[in-house]
């Protein structure tokens, strides 16, 4: 077949024409349908991308593009804690600004030469015009700059410039206050920096640094202890620091929020310094604390050294203390705490551990004689007028510090001199005045076996009389109304009633007896479980309810408080009124246990009272307010009264006032009820039937019949009526075409009286 046929050739210039109407239509605003347009070099590199792009989205992207010129140098300068870099705008050799660049990236290392690379890249330059960024650096680096083209292609990095380093700080350039404990370097202070006074106890260190193991809160170690725990969170910044911890307080219930931050092997006695930046919201209601708690070898709490931060809302505050481990300690434990709270946020920084004694620094009062070697302290380093008496120990001047002669009358206080600092012999006949010893003062001495008393009659004090070991008091008629011995305390009225003291009793109690004492009121203090100190005060004895022992006890126990009536003999029976008081609920009723019939207790919890074992009766006083009030608040979408038997309901009335009865509902002015009539005999007809109200009416009511019949009125006919309707009652006729007895449902209702 020849290949130059007409229809061939027809078909040919068919597809070119619509290749050609194709294109027109894309230069005069056709669509590319999930496609996409590339734009080609001369070489036939793509360099532009329209439309669809490789990743899914819809953009144009420029590729492969050519690496811009070369940055003009850097311009560098020292500025306050790092460093100025500037670019001009301009490119090495007058290089013209390509119309696809991107961007400026400047680079530093700290060695002068280096590729840039992402590891130094410190910051972007992002317009042509030129501009100056800082580098924040603590030691000189080397600056170059890089350009960037819109295809991510680099330019030749430009020249190095540098070393340069922050300017130094000067005291102009330091706001008061702005340094801080953790901006100082390690040896910073010298002698000739600290003012004369400035450091005492608290501040001289032996030498070991801070314990804590991540005291800013910075490194791996706390953000691994708070997983799981959302309430802790790590913010920025902290006080002088890149990081805070901050702990979300609330949980609207009384918790204590803690981490275990370290532990330490300590001895007993061994002493610390702890110290925390903290701050907290106003609204803060608990305890911001570094603790630490101590340990013994088997894991028990020995107790806790505690620091405080008493400051609620403001500015971060720093909190100090001293802590000292208890006997048996071999840990302690170290804590952040926000203790006791409920409500509000709190925010950690910069804790601080370092030992006292055994290294670190030197608690008020912990330096003693044992501690200053010896002939360390001479007179030449002893201020004049440093040691007064109150420095000095007892017994520590001796016969050999004073100069002779030194001890003078004058230097002797009045009955300084006793028994014991007098040699034997020293006093003798000549050394006493006429009646020293009668009538007069015996200081010192020993006096053994011996009984003292004030007179020999009456109204006097007695020691050891009779050898009893006792102190006895007496009144002036010579009986004896108070006494102090191994049994405790006890003071007799004069109307004969004793008040004794008696902490040795298996519960340690005060007494009070009535004038013949043969009844007495006890107050006494009872261990209930180990460390506590329950406190119960006791009623004299009484008759009734067939017993002879009752009282009454109010006993405030461990996070209880009970009155009630109960036999002495047998705490276990309780008869009478009841208040028991806990936590989380309140109970006040009558309690029997004597018997079966049902206890009545009114138990109050949080946004409920229950009533249980009895019947509320209310007797109202004459008044124009309700005797009864009930009022739901806004949004309450329960009943507002319901009544049941046996979980049956049989009267409620709902949030909308619409009530509900199982039964008959009465009123003053209403009867109804439902009453058979009997059968009007063979064939039908009339039959009659009274009713009598239960309760005469006070007017003579409108009755209302309704025959109460499903049988259909085509077949049967069924007529009712009413007659002689008086206060009393009234008749019924009912006419019926068939033999049957008819049921009328009826209603009677009269005007109010």
């Amino acid at each position: 077949m020849a290949t130059n046929s007409l229809p061939l050739e027809l078909n040919a210039l068919k597809r070119r024409l619509e290749q050609v109407q194709k294109g027109q239509r894309y230069a005069h605003g056709g669509s590319v349908e999930n496609a996409a347009i590339t734009v080609n070099d001369a070489t036939g590199s793509v360099r532009t991308i329209v439309g669809l792009q490789g990743d899914g989205t819809v953009g144009v992207q420029a590729v492969n593009g050519p690496p811009p010129p070369q940055p003009s140098a850097p311009i560098v300068a020292s500025v306050l804690g790092g460093v100025s870099v500037g670019w001009d705008g301009l490119f090495a050799g007058g290089a013209v600004i390509p119309m696809d660049w991107q961007r400026i990236e400047v680079h530093a290392s700290i060695v002068a030469v280096y590729d840039p690379i992402p590891a130094t890249l410190q910051s972007t330059i992002e317009t042509a015009q030129g501009a100056t960024v800082v580098i924040p650096c603590d030691t000189p680096v080397y600056v170059r700059l890089v350009a960037r083209s819109a295809s991510g292609t680099a330019s030749p990095a430009s020249v190095t410039v540098g070393p340069f380093g922050p300017t130094p700080v000067v005291a102009d350039d330091i706001l008061d206050g702005i340094v801080t404990t953790l901006k100082l370097a390690d040896e910073a202070v010298t002698a000739a920096k600290v003012a004369v006074g400035a450091i005492g106890a608290d501040q001289l260190g032996l030498g070991i640094g801070n314990l804590a193991p991540d005291p800013s809160f910075e490194g791996p170690l706390t953000a691994a202890k708070i997983v799981g725990r959302p309430e802790f969170t790590l913010v920025t910044p902290g006080n002088n620091s890149a990081t805070a911890l901050h702990i979300d307080c609330n949980t609207g219930f009384t918790t204590w929020l803690n981490i275990e931050v370290a532990r330490y092997d300590v001895l007993p006695g061994e002493r610390h310094f702890l110290a925390f930046d903290y701050k907290t919201s106003g609204t803060f209601n608990g305890g911001a604390k570094l603790l630490f708690r101590y340990e013994d070898a088997a894991g028990a709490v020995t107790g806790y050294g505690v620091v405080d931060g008493p400051t609620i809302g403001g500015a971060y505050e720093r909190a100090t203390g001293q802590v000292q481990a208890p006997p048996n300690t071999v840990a302690a434990f170290l804590l952040v705490e926000a203790s006791s709270v409920s409500v509000g946020t709190v925010w950690f920084d910069n804790i601080e551990v370092r030992t006292l004694i055994a290294g670190g620094m030197v608690a008020a009062g912990t330096i003693t004689a044992t501690e200053i070697a010896a002939l360390t302290i001479n007179a030449g380093n002893i201020a004049a007028d440093a040691i007064v008496a109150a420095k000095i120990a007892a017994n520590a001047v001796t016969t050999g510090k004073l100069d002779a002669l030194a001890v003078t009358a004058a230097k002797i206080a009045a009955n300084a001199i006793t028994v014991g600092k007098i040699d034997a012999g020293a006093v003798d006949a000549t050394a006493l005045s006429a009646t020293a010893i009668t009538g007069k003062t015996i200081t010192g001495g020993l006096i053994t076996g011996t009984e003292i008393q004030t007179a020999a009659s009456g109204e006097r004090v007695t020691i050891n009389e009779a050898g009893a070991n006792k102190v006895l008091v007496y009144n002036s008629s010579g009986v004896a109304i108070g006494e102090l011995s191994d049994l405790g305390l006890l003071l007799k009225g004069t109307n004969g009633a004793l008040l004794y003291l008696d902490p040795d009793s298996t519960y340690p109690n005060l007494r009070f007896t009535n004038d013949d004492q043969s009844n007495e009121a006890v107050i006494n203090v009872v261990e209930t479980t180990a460390g506590a100190a329950d406190l119960g005060m006791n009623s004299g004895q009484f008759s009734g309810n067939g017993f002879t022992d009752l009282k009454w006890r109010t006993f405030l126990g461990s996070d209880f408080w009970v009155a009630e009536r109960l036999r002495d003999s047998a705490n276990s029976t309780v008869i009478g009124g009841r208040i028991h008081l806990q936590a989380t609920t309140a109970q006040i009723g009558f309690l029997d246990t004597t018997n079966v019939d049902p206890d009545t207790l009114l138990n109050i919890l949080s946004g409920l009272a229950q009533l249980s074992g009895g019947r509320l009766q209310i007797t109202a006083p004459a008044s124009s307010s309700s005797a009864l009030f009930i009022d739901g608040a806004t949004g309450h979408t329960g009943n507002l009264a319901r009544a049941s038997i046996n979980g049956t309901d049989k009267f409620k009335v709902d949030k909308d006032g619409n009530t509900t009865a199982s039964g008959a509902v009465m009123a003053a002015n209403i009867r109804a009820s439902r009453t058979s009539v009997p059968a009007p005999g063979t064939g039908g007809g009339t039959s009659t039937a009274t009713v009598t109200f239960s309760v005469a009416m006070s007017n003579t009511p409108r009755v209302t019949l309704t025959p109460d019949t499903t049988i259909d009125p085509a077949t049967v006919t069924i007529r009712a009526y009413v007659d002689n309707v008086t206060t009393a009652g009234f008749t019924i006729r009912c006419y019926r075409s068939t033999n049957s007895l008819t049921n009328i449902n009826w209603i009677a209702i009269s005007d109010p009286a």
